[in-house]
């Protein structure tokens, strides 16, 4: 009687590991950008001192099309309390020091690292300075992977690195950013 009963839950045992076996599987969590294309990464879920929001106004002026720039995937926050961001930029263009283009590290050269990294083509920036800030609490933002980017004379594939959109307009007077530091030359 024992040997019969534990055939018959080996055997139930076997039924069950096969029916998860033939579960459909779950879909790809893949990022897929603007125009179809998988993204390299995901934006975040979560980060320190932002809160998740629902703004798709603002995430569509920040993600583009594959060779357009901007981020991939992204996801619009709010922000709770000040955090420090960081922008390099072009020093001859005066309207360029409150960009829309930031991050939360400390950028580090060489500059062609950079520009692969968060795919800045040299027609747009020297990215010879840099300045700090603080992303006022509040301030609607982007944070997503980087889309890949077509330059004049090089292309820039998608990259996991992570970029900040603020929509800042200085033209408009318009800044999220405030208690701003010269961060001097740059790299």
């Amino acid at each position: 009687m024992a040997l019969s009963t534990l055939r018959i839950f080996t055997v139930a045992i076997a039924i069950v590991i096969t029916a998860c076996a033939s579960l459909p599987k779950s879909p790809s969590q893949e990022a897929i950008g603007l125009d179809g294309i998988a993204c390299v990464g995901h934006a975040p879920t979560s980060a320190f001192n932002l809160r998740v929001i629902h703004n798709d106004s603002l995430l569509a002026l920040a993600r583009a099309a594959s060779g357009k720039g901007g981020v991939c995937s992204g996801r619009a926050f709010a922000a709770v309390e000040p955090i420090v961001v960081y922008r390099v930029y072009d020093g001859a263009k005066g309207s360029a020091l409150y960009g829309r283009w930031w991050s939360f590290n400390r950028p580090t050269g060489p500059k062609d690292d950079y520009r692969a990294a968060y795919g800045i083509c040299k027609e747009w920036s020297n990215l010879d300075r840099l300045i700090s800030c603080q992303l006022k609490p509040g301030a609607e933002i982007v944070l997503g992977t980087t889309q890949s980017v077509d330059c004049q004379d090089i292309s820039y594939k998608k990259t996991t690195d992570i970029q900040i959109f603020i929509p800042n307009d200085q033209r408009a007077g318009v800044l999220y950013v405030e208690n701003c530091q010269d961060e001097g030359e740059w790299p």
